[in-house]
């Protein structure tokens, strides 16, 4: 029996098969591809990236790289709280209190002490922001080492703030938003089952993805180790707009729906934050390796060749940047010589490209094998 039906379903199938391959093979050279990295990796070294697909990056370097090498704040943000604090004041410090950057190649990092309560710049924040300028459906990249002082007062519901952003020009500019712990907040430094949060003017709750304000666990930041976070922002007034957070490569915050309905174009990024426990000595908090950008385009070295796989993320620093070529600055963050890093460029829509092999700190030293052994 002769079915006309299926006979012109095969038929479309046919004619279908190949545009969905062709498709597909477009997508696919669509995502950027790393096929050289030139230069040896040594912290702070020049190298070059040269492949395909890197997009383009209007201004090569990223709006704000701080390792805390710089001679003041006021060089690099456009504001840092508390400053009315002497001796207390967010500021570059080099080791104290027990803590230490979070990696060997830093020698001093960002702190400063909710102690006293006479003001959001003097205790009621530690906070530092800079001001940027951003389009309609834009991108804000940003990233940073956190970590507070193990003596930490706690008391209260321990509100703890750790990201804003906001309308210009400054930290907590009516209106904004902000990323933080809990509830539950950390009650102690042991505490367990913390959870991340983010919440603010005219943030969808639920999300577009039915999601509330609280979402996955988080590290406690006064339990003594570093953690790196990262977050991607779409701007957008409408339902398209997300938040992405990532917390030692996890993904802790994925919120769906508005992030910026308000006019005009000047923004306030801002790292830290609110803290309820002021007028404590002890509530110091530490930050490192902060980098700020209005696009997602970024080349980073991770310890997986699968970014989505990653549990160290170091930022590299560009400086030129082609559709094929980059040239940037070395960060090896955690990466220790002889290490295998890999090397991903991200387009400016968020796609990274596969990991790229290569040995953290130039290429490492065979060792010496014990006589009659050779070593390949």
């Amino acid at each position: 029996m002769i079915h006309p039906h299926r006979d012109r379903a095969c038929a479309l199938v046919k004619v279908l098969a190949p545009l969905a391959a062709a498709l597909t093979a477009t997508a696919t050279l669509a995502a950027p591809s790393v096929q050289q990295v030139s230069g040896a990796l040594d912290h702070n070294a020049t190298i070059t990236i040269t492949g395909s697909g890197f997009g383009a990056k209007p201004t090569s370097a990223p709006i704000l790289w701080d390792n805390a090498t710089g001679k003041k704040m006021s060089d690099k943000w456009d504001g840092a709280w508390p400053d009315k604090l002497p001796g207390f004041n967010t500021q570059y410090y080099g080791p104290m209190r027990g803590v230490k950057p979070p990696h060997e190649h830093d020698t001093r990092f960002i702190a400063g002490a909710h102690e006293s309560n006479q003001g959001a710049d003097a205790g009621y924040a530690v906070v530092f922001y800079k001001v940027v300028t951003v389009e309609p459906s834009s991108y804000i990249y940003v990233s940073w080492y956190q970590v507070a002082d193990r003596l930490w007062n706690f008391g209260g519901d321990n509100n703890f703030k750790t990201f804003v952003y906001s309308v210009c020009c400054g930290a907590y500019s009516e209106p904004y938003w902000y990323t933080m712990y809990g509830p539950p907040h950390p009650n102690s430094n042991t505490d367990k089952g913390l959870v991340w949060a983010i919440n603010g003017q005219q943030l969808a709750n639920p999300d577009r993805n039915g999601k509330n304000a609280w979402w996955k666990p988080a590290v406690n930041p006064t339990a003594g180790q570093w953690s790196k976070v990262e977050m991607a922002i779409k701007l957008s007034g409408q339902a398209d707009g997300y938040v992405k957070q990532w917390e030692n490569g996890r993904l802790v915050i994925d919120y769906a729906g508005p992030t910026d309905p308000w006019p005009g174009d000047q923004r306030t990024v801002a790292i830290g934050g609110y803290a309820r426990m002021q007028g404590f000595a002890n509530n110091w908090r530490y930050f490192d390796d902060v980098y700020i950008d209005t696009t997602l385009a970024r080349v980073v070295l991770a310890d997986k060749p699968v970014l989505s796989d990653a549990t160290i993320v170091e930022n590299q620093i560009p400086s030129l940047w082609n559709d094929g070529s980059i040239s940037a600055t070395v960060n090896l963050g955690k990466f220790k010589q002889g290490q295998t890093a890999y090397l991903i460029v991200v387009d400016p829509d968020g796609t990274p490209s596969n990991g790229a092999a290569v040995t953290a700190g130039g290429t490492a030293a065979q060792p010496t094998p014990p006589p009659g052994v050779a070593v390949d």
